[in-house]
């Protein structure tokens, strides 16, 4: 089993004044207009992020989850996206505002973290600048106090020499230090929320770690909100307070890490525990894998969409879709089964 982190003692928060979540998102779904007709990508989706909580979303590759993370941003481009339900930053709809309304919200109020750091960073300014840019765009700060505050935030996220890494180019970094950069470009406003989509994904394990310990420390220290995307249950497990499992577009369940660590309910998730590595396990056994792949937006099932890759899966699954349903207290889990397999797993005798 995955250590899990424990919780803070308390954070000094600078935001911690706020009352009521940071982020209500309320059935949101994406479509994106292909030339096959229109998908979801995004499928109802409902979140809510509390002041200083950090909440994992979860899932395999073609899920939704970079979807949902841009959407929040409206970063898509909408010649070709529409979006249904609502997304509420602290009293602010997003899905209405104007882009000019965006532009103040983007970096300042709402920062995000990209998993590929050298796409995501402009080839031909040198690092400082684009620390800077957020600096005086938002904050009005001078060109010389803003490179004095981005060689502040270089140091404050573990770059070696700042002083010298403020003046050089993308390129010129390894991989954990372009990230790093990222984080500090990130947090230049001490946004209220930090959207980190898969940051550590191309980084080796030490590396990953010194990133994941950044992030916790600097979500302490400026009281951020953090909504942590990732395919890594490892990374969930040391970071998150609470866990949203996707699968094609869908939540499928939602919980504390504690409970789905210790008690999955959906299959997938399920499935998704058993194939993550464990070092404490007989390493002459075969990882667990989840049979099938992830099926395209354009052959969604009628039914249960994990059903054709569920060991527990019947008629009903196939022919019926499952609504994503309270079970003990606020935890949702989307499957027609969750009691028998909860049963199961407490070795409760159950009926066919």
């Amino acid at each position: 089993m995955m250590a899990r982190r424990k919780q803070s003692a308390g954070h000094t928060a600078q935001h911690a004044e706020i009352d009521g979540p940071v982020l209500t998102v309320t059935e949101l779904r994406t479509h994106f207009l292909t030339e096959q007709g229109e998908v979801t990508a995004v499928d109802g989706i409902s979140l809510r992020i509390a002041p200083n909580e950090v909440v994992g979303i979860v899932g395999e590759s073609g899920c939704g989850k970079s979807v949902f993370a841009q959407s929040v941003m409206r970063l898509h481009d909408e010649s070709v996206v529409s979006y249904e339900g609502e997304i509420d930053f602290r009293g602010r709809d997003i899905l209405s505002a104007s882009e000019r309304e965006l532009e103040t919200i983007r970096g300042e109020d709402i920062a995000m973290v990209f998993q590929d750091p050298l796409n995501s960073l402009n080839p031909v300014m040198k690092i400082g600048a684009q620390i800077a840019e957020p600096l005086i765009l938002h904050r009005g700060l001078s060109r010389s106090q803003a490179r004095e505050r981005a060689i502040e935030l270089l140091q404050l996220t573990g770059v070696p020499a700042p002083t010298e890494r403020v003046d050089e180019y993308p390129h010129e970094l390894s991989g954990g230090m372009r990230q790093r950069v990222m984080i500090a470009i990130a947090l230049a406003c001490q946004p209220r929320l930090l959207i980190a989509d898969e940051p550590t994904t191309a980084l080796d394990v030490t590396v990953q770690a010194q990133v994941l310990d950044l992030i916790r420390n600097l979500r302490d220290e400026f009281g951020t909100s953090l909504l942590f995307i990732t395919h890594d249950l490892g990374v969930v497990a040391e970071l998150c307070d609470r866990v949203v499992v996707m699968y094609l577009g869908q939540a499928i369940e939602e919980a504390t890490v504690d409970q789905v660590f210790a008690e999955p309910l959906h299959p997938y998730t399920q499935g998704l525990m058993a194939s993550a590595p464990d070092m404490d396990a007989d390493r002459t056994k075969e990882l667990s894998t989840i049979p099938g792949t992830v099926p395209p937006l354009t052959q969604v099932p009628k039914g249960c969409r994990f059903a054709a890759r569920c060991p527990f899966a019947t008629e009903l699954c196939v022919e019926q879709m499952p609504e994503l349903r309270e079970v003990d207290g606020d935890r949702r889990v989307r499957c027609w089964h969750a009691e028998r397999i909860r049963k199961e797993r407490q070795g409760v005798e159950v009926g066919a």
